[in-house]
């Protein structure tokens, strides 16, 4: 290779973090000592392609670029002289062992209720996929839909059949799927129990009266377990199957603390009729709540389970079905006696570009016409607002992200023989969704998705959001979470600048784009009267908004807040007594903020989303997955059609609440004599 040459892509390879070296023979070898585990592309003049993962190599003799992921894509061109060899740096990767030296196991794993049936658990399916490509057979058991329908069939009967089979209907109207709506939630009513438990709009909700954030609490429904809800579903339909299987491993996989009663009761009773199973619990919840296997109690809930995986599962279950050792695999609580010994996670997280193609066959489909498959194609999000701790589960927390490439994910959704996907990312940015796109169509793959984005000024721009369209984003989750700058920028998210919301909002509207805002209230620091501003933006912008959740603030374990208590001076946290919640107790320190003074806020929030022109629409069509078959006109016109939703209960004490707030914040006297009073009083803050 000519000097010039060399030093001229030794120089580049340098600034992306790259490593080159000459063999004697004049044998180039590149190696990436980057972090992350993006694969190095090679691109040939007659349009060939070649992708490196960690680990493989190449030998070339001809002209080619190199593609390079530092803290962007770089495109290094390279004409060799000589034969060189590329060879990204070894990350952990999963290995597929052979059979030969790995024992086949029988694997079951459950995704029990109750969760959104409307969604399909993006986890268990990829810890399949993950065990099948080293030759484990595994089950699935999407137990929050089987679940589900079994506990409505029971007390619903043929309405209840009718009911489900309409919502999978693609010929259903609105009036029809309007009155199955009205239909599960009478039948659900219904179901004798102890807990709250409903089915309506958006959600399956359920609330354990034995779930109170403590260990105690799950004891006692262990021992109960008999007049739970759940327990017949349990003892006759899944519990028959683990005994016809008898399965090496049996795992449950808890995501949050709606799940946490009933996966352990599941649990449980699996470990009574197996007790030669490895039960294992998953999920992300144990990632959030550390704390927990430090209190004495911890240790009870392993005469229930064996292990309980804590960290990313990829690794953990693949070593756990090669050995059945819970002591010797990293990422897992155990216990040794009577104490909880708690392992640390895997040396290098999981390369993302290595996972195989997730694998949905839980003998359930979600309620949908069609099939709408997650992807969860980046762990850890960038961003690392404040307040946030989505991305808890992830083993680079707070760290760098990792991601599969454009053309991998796009590989993935063409297996699947997908058409619509529902990306689960904290983050998907606007490139890497142009990229996507871009490598979509190269394959001829059909596809389109939803997902969440940070709201950056780029989308100011009416053909950026026309790109983002024309990629295939359909729908995009956006955190606007307080019109004013100071605050956002002491939750760390000074990418976001209120002045540009109603225009990026409009843009995003006019490319064919569905949003749904998040919005966040009664933040530290922030006096309450900036929140009831929304009431005048949504009046004045609500038809730039297809869909509005307004969710009061949380001091959510693990969050940055939380961590390095960057809230210290404008919250008081209280003592964790409770080390099963998501979140931490707390108390404001402003005299003029109190729990009850947001609730009351959020309340008259919570009506003026209800008041909004599609929110009757898209609560009877919940989440994009079955939104994302409609356009903006065809909301319009369904809204047309439906009645009103009832108001929010207790909504005139709230306005009349925010009197004595006006006073104590502005010094203003005013009377507010109905919610259209309050609405009016925002226009002029």
């Amino acid at each position: 290779m000519k000097k010039v040459c060399f030093l001229g892509a030794f120089v580049a390879l340098i600034l992306c973090s790259v490593d080159v070296t000459m063999t004697r023979e004049g044998l180039v070898t590149w190696t990436s000592v980057n972090y992350d585990s993006d694969p190095m592309y090679v691109h040939f003049e007659d349009g060939r392609s070649v992708t490196l993962h960690k680990g493989q190599s190449l030998i070339v003799s001809e002209p080619c670029v190199l593609h390079v992921h530092s803290c962007g894509w770089d495109k290094i061109p390279f004409t060799p002289q000589k034969s060189m060899r590329f060879s990204p740096r070894q990350a952990s990767m999963l290995p597929v062992v052979p059979m030969s030296n790995n024992k086949r196991r029988k694997i079951i794993l459950n995704y029990p209720p109750v969760s959104s049936v409307w969604h399909l658990p993006f986890g268990i399916a990829q810890l399949a996929a993950c065990l099948k490509e080293r030759g484990h057979e595994v089950r699935q058991r999407y137990g929050h839909i089987i679940g589900l329908e079994h506990i409505l069939r029971e007390y619903g009967g043929d309405e209840a059949e009718g009911a489900i089979a309409t919502i999978r209907d693609p010929k259903s109207d609105i009036l029809a799927l309007y009155n199955v709506q009205q239909s599960l939630k009478k039948i659900s009513k219904s179901v004798p129990t102890r807990d709250k438990f409903v089915v309506y709009g958006n959600n399956a909700n359920y609330v354990s009266a034995d779930n109170d954030g403590s260990i105690e609490g799950i004891l006692c429904a262990i021992e109960n377990r008999k007049s739970n809800m759940w327990y017949r579903y349990f003892a006759e339909v899944e519990i028959p199957l683990a005994e016809d299987c008898q399965p090496d491993i049996y795992g449950v996989s808890i995501a949050d603390e709606r799940h946490l009663v009933q996966g352990f009761i599941l649990a449980s009773l699996v470990k009574e009729a197996l007790p030669k199973t490895l039960v294992v619990i998953g999920g992300n919840f144990f990632a959030r709540t550390p704390d927990a296997f430090k209190t004495p109690e911890f240790a009870k809930l392993f005469d229930h389970c064996d292990a309980i995986v804590w960290s990313e599962g990829f690794e953990p279950i693949c070593k756990l079905a090669d050995s059945l050792d819970p002591s010797s695999t990293p990422g897992t609580a155990w216990r040794n006696g009577d104490k909880v010994i708690v392992n640390p996670p895997s040396v290098d997280a999981t390369s993302f570009e290595s996972l195989p193609t997730p694998i949905f066959d839980g003998g359930a489909r979600q309620w949908s016409p069609d099939d709408v498959y997650p992807l969860y194609t980046m762990s850890n999000c960038p961003m690392q607002c404040g307040f946030c701790a989505i991305a808890a589960g992830s083993d680079t927390f707070l760290g760098r992200s990792r991601m599969m490439s454009p053309q991998r994910v796009a590989e993935h959704m063409q297996k699947l023989d997908g058409h619509r996907f529902d990306i689960i990312n904290e983050l998907m940015p606007v490139p890497y969704q142009l990229a996507l796109g871009a490598e979509l169509k190269k394959i001829g793959h059909e596809a389109t998705w939803q997902c969440y984005l940070t709201v950056t000024n780029d989308l100011a721009d009416p053909a950026k959001c026309k790109q983002l369209y024309d990629a295939g984003c359909r729908g995009v989750q956006l955190g606007l979470e307080t019109l004013s700058r100071e605050t956002l920028l002491r939750e760390k998210k000074g990418w976001n600048h209120p002045e540009h919301y109603v225009e990026i909002l409009r843009n995003l509207k006019d490319a064919g784009i569905q949003t749904h805002v998040f919005l966040l209230l009664g933040l530290p620091g922030q006096p309450l009267h900036h929140d009831l501003r929304w009431l005048a933006f949504l009046e004045e912008h609500g038809d730039l908004i297809l869909t509005i959740k307004s969710g009061r603030y949380r001091l959510a374990r693990k969050a940055p807040e939380e961590q390095f208590g960057t809230h210290s001076s404008l919250i008081k946290v209280a003592e964790s007594i409770k080390p099963l919640r998501l979140n931490r107790d707390f108390q404001y320190t402003s005299k003029f903020l109190s729990r009850s003074r947001v609730e009351a806020v959020r309340d008259i929030l919570e009506e003026a989303c209800r008041r909004h022109w599609a929110y009757q629409t898209t609560t009877i069509l919940p989440w994009w997955i079955n939104r994302g078959r409609y356009s903006w006109n065809d909301f319009s016109e369904m809204a047309k059609v439906l009645p009103r939703e009832e108001p929010v209960r207790h909504i005139d004490e709230a306005v009349k609440k925010m009197e004595r707030l006006v006073f104590d914040e502005l010094g203003r006297k005013e009377t507010f004599s109905s919610f259209e009073d309050l609405v009016a009083f925002s226009h002029t803050i």
